[in-house]
């Protein structure tokens, strides 16, 4: 009996203590809070050339704001569905014949390198 009470006592000491929980659930929180900031600094950062190109070609190829909001609507709406997203599209292997995501480089079936509609996919 003493060792059946010996071995439930081991086994709760392994338990992880609610400090440990908290250290762990500190650590992730410390973690998410860097991981939004590095993303905020980059939203700037891309705020920044975005306007950039926008002056660029509002002086040189006299558009207007008028030209980029058509423009906008019309990306929008290439998935059918006005929602100011931009979704990606699914591309089809050359080599295999497979849908892949956009977002890859090669064709996650045969490696082949996939080629983008579009500078930005």
């Amino acid at each position: 009996m003493a060792l059946i009470w010996s071995l439930r006592n081991d086994r709760d000491a392994i338990r992880p203590v609610p400090e440990l929980e908290a250290s762990h659930a500190n650590r992730k929180a410390e973690s998410a809070v860097e991981t939004a900031r590095q993303l905020e600094a980059r939203v700037e950062r891309l705020s920044m050339v975005c306007q950039a190109m926008w002056e660029l070609l509002r002086d040189k190829a006299k558009l207007t704001d008028e030209d980029v909001i058509k423009q906008m609507q019309q990306i929008d709406l290439r998935d059918g569905v006005e929602d100011g997203k931009m979704t990606r599209q699914t591309l089809v292997c050359p080599e295999c014949g497979r849908n892949v995501s956009s977002r890859r480089e090669q064709c996650l079936y045969c490696g082949t390198w996939l080629v983008k509609n579009n500078l930005f996919e």
